[in-house]
């Protein structure tokens, strides 16, 4: 769990990033504001969620948005009953007085789902590049098998040197079928 990194939005007025950081999770803090959004995001730490609260005022719209732009890590939203938001945003919400140990598991197994969908969708565009790489050989031997090794119009004109030989009327099928019925 020590790899698991969550950027945290806003103040924490509940004490809610020493309950992660107790439980091992790595907590990164920043302001909820674009700038500072950009600011986080440009460390280099691929985080593992990101979490917004509603302690005192929604956070703002257009903040969700582009730390959704900036990431693919799971969105936790922390609930205040007397605030409104759109919770549409986020994968999961968190309810007003959860005890932090129900909280705090729900938050883990969030990240761990999205890990095992992260490693799968890499496996899959590796997959996709072997397919895709696989595809455009054939693709290239239809190419070039497509290419007539007998020029057509050798046949019309009756050069002999593009025509394959033919073989006997005995070692050709139709022809002893046509000889037979005839």
């Amino acid at each position: 769990m020590a790899s698991t990194t969550i950027l945290h939005f806003g103040d924490d007025l509940c004490q809610r990033i020493p309950v992660m950081e107790a439980a091992g999770l790595m907590v990164l803090q920043s302001e909820i504001s674009i700038p500072a959004i950009h600011t986080a995001f440009d460390q280099g730490d691929s985080f593992s969620a990101v979490i917004f609260h509603c302690d005192i005022v929604a956070p703002p719209e257009p903040a969700i948005q582009e730390a959704r732009i900036l990431s693919q890590a799971p969105f936790i939203f922390f609930q205040n009953s007397a605030v409104a938001c759109d919770e549409s945003e986020f994968n999961l919400v968190i309810p007003p007085l959860t005890p932090p140990s129900i909280w705090l598991q729900k938050l883990v197994e969030l990240v761990e789902d999205f890990r095992v969908i992260r490693e799968e969708s890499l496996r899959l565009r590796e997959d996709c590049i072997g397919v895709r790489n696989k595809s455009q050989a054939l693709r290239a031997l239809s190419a070039r098998n497509r290419i007539c090794p007998i020029d057509p119009d050798a046949l019309w004109n009756g050069e002999t040197g593009a025509i394959p030989e033919p073989k006997p009327p005995e070692e050709s099928g139709p022809g002893e079928l046509r000889t037979k019925a005839g």
